[in-house]
């Protein structure tokens, strides 16, 4: 799928991080829903944590016609793997291409071959998307009392301009 033409896709500056915040625990709820049990991470970060991550991560956000619509998290880790996550769409949005676009636009800015992104095994609509996008299911770990399914993928060669 290709990026919605409207969807304009840039960097997340730190004027952007009590929106993302926002943002993040709305569109993380249905999550939280489906995992009563534990408190997600997204839902009790804090902004100084977001603020601490956005200094050592890539963050990407989404907006349409000047509203924030989604957002996502990568960082090439110490494995050599481009590890991708929190990736988040406004609720009303979903299912509109918006979470595919800004996911491909972090695969595309992680220098790294193999990607490596994780949901929850309830997870399912996030299952679906993954692996529609080319990520296989690679180990299953159990955190903080939730079963993750973790998934990879391989880009083509990488190049170097």
């Amino acid at each position: 799928m290709s990026r919605p033409r409207a969807l304009q896709i840039e960097p997340v500056t730190p004027e952007d991080l009590p929106d993302i915040l926002a943002l993040q625990r709305r569109a993380y709820a249905s999550e939280a829903a489906r995992y009563p049990e534990v408190p997600l991470p997204p839902m009790t970060e804090s902004l100084d944590d977001l603020a601490a991550d956005a200094q050592r991560r890539t963050l990407l956000k989404g907006r349409l016609n000047g509203r924030l619509m989604a957002a996502v998290r990568g960082h090439v880790g110490s494995d050599g793997l481009g590890h991708i996550g929190r990736l988040m769409v406004a609720p009303e949005f979903q299912g509109q291409g918006f979470g595919t676009a800004l996911l491909e636009a972090m695969e595309a800015a992680l220098r790294a071959q193999t990607l490596e992104l994780f949901t929850g095994a309830r997870s399912s609509a996030n299952l679906r998307l993954y692996e529609r996008l080319g990520y296989r299911r690679h180990r299953m770990e159990a955190r903080g009392g939730v079963e993750l399914v973790f998934l990879r993928k391989m880009k083509g060669p990488v190049t170097y301009e």
